[in-house]
Order: C-alpha cells, then structure tokens, then sequence
C-alpha cells in the first residue's frame, strides 16, 4: 500500500481532490488531501503541515499547481518515494514562487506580505461544466501573499519525479515557466488532455498518472 499526500494549488482546499482520492482508495491505497492554511505567514507553514502527513518511505506526494512550491520543500527534508507535479510552479533553488511568474517581476510592484489574495471566480469552459464550476465558486477561499515571498531552498530532492501537464491550461500561469524550463533542459513530462483543474475535469486520467507513479521504484539520478 502507497501512501498519497495530495497538495491543492491557490485558492482551493483538499476538496479539489474529492473525485481523484475515492479512485486511488479503491486502489488499495491510503489517501491525505491537506487543506493548507489560510493565514500562512511564509512557506514553512505549509512545508510543516504537508510534510507531518509523511510518516512511511512509500509516499507518493503530489503538488498541483502553487501546490507543487510547496512538494518540492517537503521532499527536501521528508524521505518520500515519488514525487509527482501536476501543472505546477516549480521554483529553481532560491527563486520564489513569484519568480516562476511569465514575465520578470518588479519587487516595488508587490503587494504587501500579509496581503490575501482573494480567488477570481471560475467560468465554465472547456472540459470544466457549470455544475462543477459552480461547486468549485462555494469553496474557493483566498490565499495568503507571504509564501509566494519565501526563495526555495537550496538543492534539488533526490528523488523520482513525474512531471504532468495540461493541454487547456494557459500559457501565461506559472507552470508554463517550469514547462519551457524542462525543455530547455531535456526533461521530459506527460500531458494530460485537460484544463488547469484536471483533479475535478478528468480525475480518471489524473488517478492513472498517480498510480504509475506508485508503480514506479526507481530513484532519481
């Protein structure tokens, strides 16, 4: 049995994983779905809740969108298995999560560090239908500026790691960055024909990336 630790982007809880946990449970597996802190003051916040959920070496840890600034500190100081990014920012060591950002950012243009940031309503389009762009609008909740402030830590995790993206996301969210950046270095990834929210649009599809995963016993070199 592998243990799953499934990390939500911004502006969403563990709930974003309601439709994908039930398939990796019926699986044989154990399944934690955090909902992070909404009064972080900085990254380690996070880091500590996620990484109190590794308690065993066979753990898949899974980040999805700012999700994955937050797996990647954990799997620096947890020993975890797999670690998998699904559309996700992922920083180089001593960037921020505003760094992953399309276009260079200005620090004087920052907002404040305790600002929140409140969530922009999701539009049915795509694969995402109204019945679900409505249920996703009654949860999404605000985040906090100040994680995105903290610079990764130096090092990367010494461990096997899938990258995961979605052909309907656009280009301009931050895991656009980490996918020219995986190009440019000869990194490959898997696509996934679906939006930016694919754990709700296409959660059997998401599951199936999870298990493989789960599967896969190599180490990173």
């Amino acid at each position: 049995m592998t243990t799953f630790v499934l990390v939500h982007g911004a502006f969403r809880g563990g709930w974003s994983w309601d439709r994908v946990a039930p398939l990796l449970r019926a699986a044989g597996h154990q399944v934690h779905t955090p909902t992070l802190s909404g009064t972080a003051s900085g990254l380690d916040v996070w880091v500590d809740e996620v990484a109190a959920l590794v308690t065993g070496t066979d753990t898949v840890l899974v980040g999805h969108s700012q999700g994955g600034v937050v797996v990647r500190e954990v799997a620096l100081r947890a020993d975890v298995r797999h670690l998998v990014y699904l559309d996700a920012a992922v920083p180089d060591p001593g960037e921020r999560a505003v760094d992953v950002a399309p276009e260079p950012v200005d620090d004087a243009l920052l907002p404040p560090r305790d600002t929140v940031v409140p969530p922009r309503p999701q539009a049915a389009g795509g694969d995402l239908d109204e019945a679900t762009a409505a249920w996703m609008n009654e949860r999404l909740v605000p985040t906090p500026f100040a994680p995105s402030l903290d610079p990764a830590s130096p090092g990367e995790p010494d461990v096997a790691t899938t990258y995961v993206f979605c052909t309907g996301t656009p280009s301009a969210y931050p895991c656009g960055t980490t996918r020219r950046r995986l190009d440019e270095r000869g990194t490959p990834y898997a696509w996934i024909d679906a939006g930016h929210d694919a754990p709700l649009t296409r959660p059997d599809v998401v599951a199936e990336h999870l298990l493989a995963a789960a599967d896969d016993r190599s180490r990173a070199t």
